[in-house]
């Protein structure tokens, strides 16, 4: 598809396009939008050093490593310092540009506060609903469609090719070049991590948590029957409505895209492990590539 470069977005493709399944008029319905996933948690006077489980080199040994890699008689890599966080769309936007058509960042993408929107997002997957309001990507395109059998509703098959494009363009992605990009820019997602209402918690050990839990997302056989109490559609099955916003969103795109995507999560999430640094500073060990 498009040319991969060095891209300092982690995952925006493939969180960000798990999100997009979720919010869609006439889609399966979540629970009634609050603002209670999105405000900002008590902070305490004396935040506590957190545990960090999969600690990112910081800029200095990066930017040692990357010289260290450096090629004998190439020209030696600058490394740009960061902007400031509310100043960092257009950097990220200019890379976006560079991996992206740029019809498909307006189409697919919100373009305003990028970092601040993919930590909200990455923090919501896991919960039972994700805030429209500060979502990294925009709805998918078409109309939800529904099968009648028999008295009952069934989500149609045809849904699944909305979610195509999608799915494509997670598997072009180059999983290391965007990880160590991330490595660079990760201040400013813990810093947006901060901002949110967590001062003693480390954004890359909840981004790893929530891959984890989308690789959980379980199996199931379709077609998926379907309820609709009111306007909108709810899953039948009591067991798939008490998902949280990111299972149900990736059940959504049909299982034979849940499974791709996994296979990508699974590899950025072993890129992500490589990146982690090791030292006896650690306070837990690792755990191995599930």
């Amino acid at each position: 598809m498009q040319k991969i470069l060095a891209w300092g977005f982690l995952i925006v493709v493939i969180l960000g396009s798990v999100a997009v399944f979720y919010y869609q008029r006439q889609e399966i319905e979540g629970p009634k939008e609050s603002t209670a996933s999105v405000t900002p948690a008590p902070v305490a006077k004396e935040p506590v050093a957190p545990i960090i489980r999969y600690p990112l080199a910081d800029s200095t040994e990066q930017n040692t490593k990357a010289e260290e890699d450096q090629v004998q008689d190439q020209p030696k890599r600058i490394v740009k310092p960061l902007p400031p966080l509310d100043n960092s769309d257009m950097p990220l936007k200019v890379d976006l540009e560079s991996v992206f058509a740029e019809q498909s960042l307006g189409t697919l993408f919100y373009l305003e506060g990028i970092i601040r929107r993919f930590v909200v997002t990455v923090d919501n997957l896991p919960r039972a609903k994700l805030p429209r309001k500060y979502l990294s990507t925009r709805s998918v395109s078409g109309r939800f469609l529904v099968i009648r059998m028999g008295g009952e509703v069934y989500l149609s098959e045809e849904n699944f090719t909305r979610y195509t494009s999608y799915v494509e363009l997670l598997e072009s992605v180059d999983s290391t070049k965007l990880v160590a990009i991330y490595t660079h820019f990760y201040p400013l997602f813990q810093q947006a991590y901060e901002d949110l209402g967590y001062p003693s918690a480390y954004f890359n050990d909840r981004l790893i948590d929530v891959i984890d839990h989308l690789l959980d997302t379980p199996e199931i056989k379709e077609p998926i029957r379907l309820r609709q109490p009111h306007v909108l559609y709810t899953y039948a099955d009591p067991d798939l409505e008490a998902l949280s916003s990111g299972q149900k969103a990736l059940l959504r795109s049909g299982q034979r895209n849940v499974n791709r995507i996994k296979v990508k999560l699974r590899e950025f999430r072993t890129s992500l492990l490589n990146r982690v640094k090791t030292s006896a500073s650690t306070t837990e060990e690792t755990p191995a590539e599930q």
